[in-house]
């Protein structure tokens, strides 16, 4: 509620004139004692107001500076990194200028959307050795690239300066894991060749169905080995299916590169927070 002392007064004036009791009271003296008492019952009600506006706003400074970390929040705090500005002094929020020259710049919304370079994160929190940590996974908006070491290192510093103190928070800067599969696919003749391209469309709809499996995964999302046999059964030609074999691999940090291909018994999910694939060669036909 944000009425001026006038725009109060003339609802007190118009609550008056719905009062038959009151219709005697028609002088417009500025001395009237009715009139008089009506401008100081206005003037507590702005005043109350604008105490009350006060008390609100400071309760939501107290609920601004005392904002409790969990995953949802380090999430949010990823997501709206701004690579190239800095946090304006004892606060978690980004300044918004730029020194150009030693000149500071109002950043248009244009370079501030620019600057949020990540696009996709998860959270988890983990225990390794005893000690619980926070995992934190991102990627940029083309998935199979990763972020450069500049990034990387002002990312680092600035979650070191918005998180809480004491929190054991790691970054994971991956390229994506590598998912290899053996399928063996009984297809229909009229649909399909043996090479599992559609007669008519000249297309490879099995292996369209599977990028757009892994597309449609979330960011950290859990892939399973049923819904992924479901949605090549699901293909206008295929008429059945056997898995012989699903792996993937990951960056691994000791080795400075991909490990070597674990099973995937029943579901997995990427340690980098996506899968790619690198050939098809393990899809094999059978009419």
């Amino acid at each position: 509620m944000n009425k001026t002392f006038a725009e109060i007064f003339a609802q007190l004036l118009a609550a008056k004139e719905t009062k038959t009791q009151l219709t005697g009271l028609t002088t417009a003296s500025k001395t009237s004692i009715w009139g008089q008492i009506l401008e100081v019952v206005a003037w507590v009600i702005f005043n109350f107001q604008n105490a009350a506006n006060l008390h609100l706003q400071e309760i939501k400074d107290m609920i601004a500076n005392q904002k409790v970390f969990n995953l949802r929040r380090y999430r949010s705090e990823a997501l709206r990194f701004q690579y190239g500005f800095d946090l304006i002094t004892d606060s978690d929020q980004f300044k918004p200028t730029y020194n150009d020259n030693g000149v500071d710049v109002v950043a248009t919304p244009e370079q501030i959307e620019n600057s949020k370079l990540i696009k996709y994160t998860a959270c988890n929190r983990v225990i390794d050795n005893g000690r619980a940590k926070i995992v934190l996974k991102i990627a940029p908006e083309n998935l199979d690239e990763i972020f450069p070491t500049p990034v990387m290192t002002a990312f680092a510093k600035y979650i070191e300066e918005v998180s809480p103190a004491g929190d054991h928070v790691t970054i994971i800067n991956y390229l994506p894991d590598v998912l290899k599969f053996s399928f063996k696919i009984k297809y229909d003749p009229m649909v399909l060749q043996s090479n599992g391209m559609n007669i008519l469309t000249a297309q490879f709809p099995v292996q369209i169905a599977i990028e757009n499996f892994l597309k449609n995964l979330p960011f950290n999302g859990e892939l399973s080995i049923q819904r992924l046999e479901a949605a090549i059964l699901a293909v206008d030609g295929v008429e059945d299916l056997q898995t012989l074999q699903i792996q993937s691999k990951w960056i691994d940090p000791a080795l400075n590169g991909y490990g070597l291909y674990q099973p995937v018994n029943m579901s997995v999910i990427p340690a980098s927070g996506r899968f790619k694939i690198e050939d098809f060669t393990g899809l094999k036909y059978e009419a």
